[in-house]
């Protein structure tokens, strides 16, 4: 096939539903549940996966887009390795996104899904090596040292238990990543809830906003980005507006936040 993907001879439009699936890994380590590579348009959602030696879910390239990874439960993955994600790193062509031939793919889409990052996972979701259009909303994210990284994508509404709230690389400007709307509950007073490379030009940074940060002390003066607490980095840069830093919530409240968001 080749670059050129606009005749349309690959997977497409499948549905991969109510799964339960376990105990990957016994003969071949390099695997998933789901694997996808020059494949688009698919929508995985209603499963159910544990106990594997790599990621659940792995996109192996940006082809396309358009797919949906929708109310799956993740857990006990990445048991015999740690750093891998998605994939972009050969550019296609197809029709998918604008109708007509394009290097641009559609958003894929991640939401309402419940991962537990456990054993030796990095992030809930590992947006890497140029993967770029991914929607990740809605979603509770247990664990891990991350909740998200990304090198180009949409982060908004999530929910995420965790050492540090996201890890962005800069980006072009006008291709500015997106971490917004999302609640972090951090396991530490960390001085910084998420990193990005804070001495590149500020057009480069992730767009940020209108996030709850809870930590154990509450406290705004001990956690924010930049190495600055949260106010002097929002006074400074007008920057991360509208984010607060609050108390933890009782773990009654935070099963309540995650219940009714992943199933409203």
């Amino acid at each position: 096939m080749g670059w050129d993907g606009t005749n349309g001879n690959q997977p497409r439009e499948l549905t991969i539903i109510q799964n339960f699936v376990h105990e990957l890994g016994i003969w071949e380590k390099q695997s998933s549940f789901y694997f996808q590579a020059k494949s688009c348009q698919n929508y995985i959602a209603n499963n159910i996966f544990f106990n594997g030696p790599r990621a659940g879910i792995n996109f192996n390239d940006g082809f396309g887009g358009g797919s949906h990874i929708y109310k799956n439960l993740l857990f006990n993955t990445c048991r015999e390795s740690g750093d891998h994600g998605i994939w972009d790193r050969q550019v296609y062509v197809t029709n998918v996104r604008y109708g007509t031939p394009s290097v641009i793919k559609a958003y894929d889409e991640i939401s309402y899904n419940f991962m537990i990052a456990n054993y030796n996972s990095q992030e809930a979701v590992d947006n890497d090596d140029g993967s770029c259009y991914y929607y990740t909303h809605h979603n509770f994210l247990v664990y891990s040292g991350n909740g998200m990284k990304s090198d180009s994508v949409d982060m908004t509404t999530d929910m995420t238990y965790v050492g540090e709230g996201f890890s962005i690389s800069d980006q072009l400007a006008g291709h500015n990543d997106v971490f917004y709307n999302n609640t972090l509950v951090l396991t530490s007073n960390a001085q910084n809830y998420g990193s990005f490379d804070c001495t590149s030009s500020q057009p480069t940074w992730p767009m940020l906003g209108n996030n709850v940060i809870s930590t154990p002390s509450g406290n705004a003066s001990l956690t924010g980005l930049c190495n600055l607490p949260l106010k002097e980095f929002q006074n400074k840069y007008a920057i991360d507006l509208g984010s607060v830093v609050q108390s933890l919530p009782s773990d009654q409240e935070l099963l309540n936040q995650a219940t009714n968001m992943i199933f409203q």
